[in-house]
């Protein structure tokens, strides 16, 4: 009787163990997941975490009572590894960015799980300790390498991902040979998916049209997009081109030859994973160089990472912009905002025109521009472009103006960066409402560049908003110094978390107020759902050099 207890115990043991390495390898692979499989940006952002899971000091502890109290320590770890699985977020389910279980997340995840079990199956057979102790030590060694099983598995499938991507894009390549579109590439190190947007809004006016929704604009995203999308009768063909080294625009346009290009603005954004300013210019003058010699290349002359790249450029360049001393094709003149949208005055090879459209946002306008100067060189007339862009509708949060019970948001939570974040403060400046009160974390992957640049949004802040909650810590030295250097017309209050920043607007909005939400961050950087540990990342945090 007391042998089949104790194997009764030792299985429900086992179980509950397995359960929770399930559990918390789908948590692991979530993180993997939106650091797009990089294996050494998953480690950094990894570092010691898993010695901080409360199931690893669970298994230690089961360790020292296991020697004394094997029984006791059997039951108790069962209880706690349940229960510590069972409450773990799922991570299909929660979070900003919800794990996603595409085929090769799935494949990467059972793998994985299977690893696991191979290891841990050695580790009982070669364990000398008696079989419930066996466990809580085999229990121990695993939970913290639970994610370097998981790269692990990663390395162990990536011939077969290589084989299987190559297959893919194989099919890609037939499918745009067959169709034949005309393709416009656009890159940038912001406003790429809205300019897609715009361009792809006005194209339909002209022939069918396809560009992806969304953020779409990774070789296998690209891949996929056009696998599931492209059909004959599609005349053009709009890409977006992101990168976060050299070679990935170049590998983007082998997929689908560019015959037309828009650089909206070269700038600092993603200067974390590039490295240097030149560098990114290297980068995105990938697309550029992917033009043909009657290929066309608008560009942002008030860039002047853009402008390098199109005095490069062999091609047809049409510059577009509203400071730039250059020559332009397209020029903005003036911009008037409000609630509804935005009047504008452009001068168009010498001509004058008036427009409206509901977005907001001064580099929203120039995103504008360039799809407009784009349009009129594949030979659209000014004032069919200028009606359509009148039928243009705000990207999601992308300053984008709601109003609701009496509050009026300003939604410019994707993907921020110093120029987005001043034009969301000046088009919030320009409404008439009572309180202003902004919701950030600041802007990050600049490097070198984060505190500096944080610091100058938080004054710049401080002189337009009676309240900003920065939320997590990653930026708040620098919005804390910057609000120590500004004229502080409003409060700082820092916030742990977007869900602690919602609490506290819950309390205190009133009618007539005006929330701005600039930028979130992703959950690798912030205390959000889905975690079974704290999270004490602050990959990018803004220090004082």
């Amino acid at each position: 009787m007391s042998n089949s207890f104790t194997l009764a115990l030792a299985i429900l043991a086992a179980a509950a163990q397995i359960y929770l390495f399930w559990r918390r390898l789908l948590g692991y692979l979530r993180f993997f997941q939106q650091e797009v499989y990089e294996r050494a940006r998953f480690l950094h952002w990894l570092r010691w975490k898993s010695l901080t899971d409360p199931a690893w000091m669970a298994a230690i502890a089961a360790v020292a009572l296991g020697s004394i109290l094997p029984r006791t320590a059997s039951l108790l770890g069962i209880l706690a590894w349940l229960g510590l699985g069972t409450a773990q977020p799922d991570p299909r389910t929660t979070g900003k960015i919800p794990l996603r279980l595409t085929s090769r997340a799935l494949r990467t995840q059972i793998a994985a799980f299977a690893l696991t079990i191979v290891f841990y199956g050695a580790l009982m057979r070669i364990l000398p300790l008696g079989l419930a102790v066996n466990q809580f030590v085999a229990a121990a060694i695993l939970l913290p390498i639970l994610p370097l099983l998981l790269l692990g598995t990663d390395l162990i499938l990536m011939p077969y991902e290589t084989r299987l991507q190559r297959r893919f894009k194989s099919e890609a390549a037939r499918r745009v040979a067959e169709v034949r579109p005309f393709i416009i590439g656009i890159t940038g190190s912001y406003g790429k998916s809205s300019t897609k947007a715009m361009v792809a809004h006005i194209l339909q006016f002209k022939g069918p049209t396809l560009a992806a929704a969304g953020s779409v604009n990774t070789l296998m995203g690209v891949t996929r997009h056009i696998r599931e999308n492209l059909a004959k009768g599609d005349e053009y063909m709009v890409v977006e081109m992101g990168a976060f080294r050299r070679g990935s625009i170049r590998r983007l346009c082998e997929l689908t030859p560019p015959s037309a290009a828009i650089i909206t603005a070269v700038g600092t954004m993603h200067l974390e994973r590039f490295g240097s300013t030149e560098e990114i210019v290297r980068a995105k003058s990938e697309l550029a160089q992917a033009l043909p010699a009657d290929g066309i290349l608008v560009a942002n002359a008030d860039s002047p990472g853009a402008l390098r790249i199109a005095r490069q450029t062999r091609c047809k360049v049409l510059l577009y912009g509203e400071s730039s001393a250059e020559e332009l094709d397209t020029r903005l003149l003036s911009i008037t905002f409000s609630a509804r949208g935005t009047h504008f005055k452009i001068r168009h090879r010498g001509t004058d025109y008036d427009g409206f459209t509901p977005l907001l946002g001064r580099p929203i306008m120039l995103n504008m521009l360039g799809a407009y100067t784009l349009a009129t060189a594949l030979g659209m007339t000014p004032e069919i472009v200028l009606a359509a862009l009148r039928a243009l509708r705000p990207v999601s949060n992308r300053l984008e103006v709601v109003e609701d019970n009496g509050i009026t948001w300003i939604r410019d939570a994707y993907n921020s960066n110093p120029i987005g974040f001043r034009a969301a403060l000046e088009v919030a400046a320009g409404l008439t409402v009572e309180r202003r009160i902004l919701v950030t974390p600041g802007v990050i992957e600049l490097g070198p560049q984060q505190y500096d640049a944080n610091q100058a949004l938080a004054a710049e802040a401080a002189a337009v908003c009676d309240y900003t909650l920065i939320v997590s810590e990653t930026n708040r030295a620098a919005f804390e110094a910057g609000y120590r250097d500004s004229s502080r017309r409003g409060a700082l209050i820092p916030v742990e978390n977007r869900t602690a920043a919602f609490r506290w607007l819950r309390e205190q909005l009133r009618p007539g107020d005006s929330v701005i939400l600039e930028n979130d961050l992703p959950d690798l950087y912030e205390n959000s759902g889905g975690l079974f540990f704290k999270n004490g990342y602050r990959r990018g945090a803004a220090q004082k050099a």
